[in-house]
């Protein structure tokens, strides 16, 4: 098949629509959830059969009596983003799967200076702001989903909110398929995928140069098990994408591809078995939902107070309650008005008294008070010491979402990036030692460091207990392996690797240092020979300058005339 066929592929195609109608038809199961967590914590995200914009504009938040719900999410995407994708701080490491070659200290230096290419083309994208719009999706929905688009000169990210996208699992469970519908304009089509390649309908809009008119599109993209690297093929990539135009029967909009995935799809936490993930917004939602029903009491509650419901007299027919109204009975009328409600009623005491502990649940669930605790540090090492010796437990709370965050996210985030830089020569030659698929990523994040820190009091009491037995046993440092101890207390710590030195050069700087030690104390025993000599040497000069009986002198007599 020659290049260009391959978009008229109608056998692809079939099977392209088959899979997404099959993605969204399972996806329709967690809707109704979905729209509830909507609706009750954030309504600004999530959008649901709204392919047409339809409502772009609206206010979405008039069922939020009480905005706590907004308010706890935000800080709990607030916290998560600082505590593990903040720009002010490392927040994650490269390494290598064989941990020898790891300790290689070329081999380090080269991939801390790729780490920091890396963090610049971060903060000169759009990464971070993207970062939190998933740690917000996954608090809320408990999936987000983001694209990781390849620009050439670094990375870009476009984000997706809840009901606009759907997934596929493999067999071992990871996010392997990834589809959205969307619609555009004529316009955006074809400045997007070319003039020739949209249906007609499409040209035909935009010659009208109609601008309102969307067409609904689809996209498919999913791993692909027929790869091959030796073969030159449209959409001949380890990941295959598709675009077409929703239900063309004819050819695609474009086949490409990517080398590495190009989606994020990350889950809170995952059952086993599905797609879609669950989070806080899910533990919170009852919570939530009851809130508001107890603001709608609180407020009825405070009207009946302020215009509560009168009792008048049946002779009485039309009476206003008006501010400075006049009403007017006949003579003689005896009347009596009173307020159903006693004026000094308080009806919504007990009402505010569930209100707060609606509150606090909903604060616990999304996590508040720890992300509080997180944001509230100012120095990163003794906020990671600090975390591990006093809040060890609250951490555990957050361990699965570490590794969920990690596999699911970090992994899957740097290895695009690094594969883009590499293809695009924005980094340093890479060692002669390792390979791209050698790469390994590690999670220096706070919250992670924090958790590698809970290592740290152990290494230093043992450390501790040593130096002071030392005292007495003198032998017992013979069971330390001081070098060993210090470089695993670096990378607790995440020291950077430039200032460490090298194995190598500790060994040269202790050779350097011993052959000085050597040719000092050479130096001192010669000096040590050299006195008593020079001793010697004045000795016998002064005994020759000593005149003895006739002629001689000392040395000659000392020596028996031999002098």
């Amino acid at each position: 098949m020659k290049y260009e066929e391959k978009l008229f592929d109608t056998q692809l195609l079939k099977s392209a629509q088959h899979i997404v109608t099959q993605l969204h038809n399972e996806r329709t199961r967690y809707e109704q959830t979905w729209q509830q967590l909507s609706k009750y914590i954030f309504p600004y995200r999530g959008r649901f059969n709204e392919e047409q914009h339809t409502r772009d504009g609206e206010r979405r938040d008039q069922y939020l009596l009480n905005p706590f719900p907004m308010n706890a999410v935000s800080r709990c995407a607030a916290g998560l983003h600082s505590g593990l994708t903040s720009p002010s701080r490392p927040w994650f490491e490269l390494s290598l799967q064989d941990t020898e070659k790891a300790q290689y200290h070329p081999v380090r230096m080269w991939l801390d200076d790729v780490h920091d290419i890396m963090m610049a083309i971060y903060a000169r994208s759009n990464t971070y702001a993207m970062l939190y719009h998933i740690e917000h999706e996954m608090a809320q929905f408990g999936t987000a989903a983001l694209m990781l688009e390849d620009y050439n000169t670094g990375i870009w990210h476009k984000a997706f909110t809840c009901g606009t996208y759907c997934g596929g699992i493999d067999a071992r469970g990871r996010i392997s398929m990834f589809a959205r519908r969307f619609s555009m304009t004529a316009a955006q089509l074809v400045a997007e995928f070319g003039y020739e390649h949209c249906s007609l309908a499409v040209q035909n809009s935009y010659n009208a140069n109609d601008l309102t008119t969307r067409f609904d599109v689809e996209m498919l993209i999913m791993k692909n098990d027929k790869y091959d690297p030796d073969k030159l093929e449209m959409g001949n990539f380890p990941w295959q994408a598709v675009y077409y135009e929703k239900g063309t029967t004819e050819k695609f909009l474009r086949i490409s591809g990517y080398n590495e995935q190009p989606f994020l799809m990350p889950r809170w936490h995952v059952t086993a078995g599905e797609t879609y993930g669950t989070g806080p917004g899910h533990m919170s939602l009852g919570d939530c939902m009851q809130l508001q029903k107890l603001e709608e009491n609180k407020l009825r509650s405070t009207d009946n107070v302020a215009d509560p419901a009168m009792m008048f007299p049946a002779s009485a027919k039309k009476v206003s309650t008006q501010p400075g109204a006049k009403n007017y009975v006949p003579d003689g009328t005896q009347m009596t008005a009173y307020p159903l409600v006693p004026p000094n009623a308080k009806p919504y005491e007990g009402i505010m008294m569930l209100v707060q502990e609606k509150v606090q649940s909903i604060g616990d669930s999304f996590y508040n008070n720890l992300m509080a605790m997180l944001t509230s540090q100012t120095h990163p090492q003794m906020t990671a010491r600090e975390i591990a010796e006093r809040h060890e437990e609250k951490l555990l709370l957050l361990g699965p979402v570490l590794e969920q965050f990690h596999g699911e996210v970090l992994n899957v985030l740097t290895k695009r990036c690094f594969g883009i830089c590499l293809r695009n020569g924005l980094l340093p030659p890479m060692p002669e030692e390792i390979t791209e698929d050698d790469l390994k990523v590690n999670f220096v994040s706070l919250l992670a460091q924090a958790q590698k820190m809970a290592a740290m009091p152990a290494v230093e009491q043992t450390l501790g207990l040593v130096g002071n037995l030392a005292a007495v046993y003198p032998e017992i440092l013979d069971n330390i392996n001081a070098d060993e101890a210090i470089r695993l207390a670096a990378d607790i710590k995440g020291t950077p690797e430039k200032m460490m030195r090298s194995e190598e050069e500790v060994e040269e700087l202790r050779r350097q240092r011993a052959e000085a030690q050597q040719q000092q104390m050479q130096a001192q025993q010669m000096a040590a020979m050299a006195q008593p000599a020079k001793d010697m040497a004045e000795a016998a000069r002064l005994m020759s300058e000593t005149p003895t009986n006739g002629t001689g002198n000392a040395l000659a007599d000392l020596l028996g005339g031999a002098v």
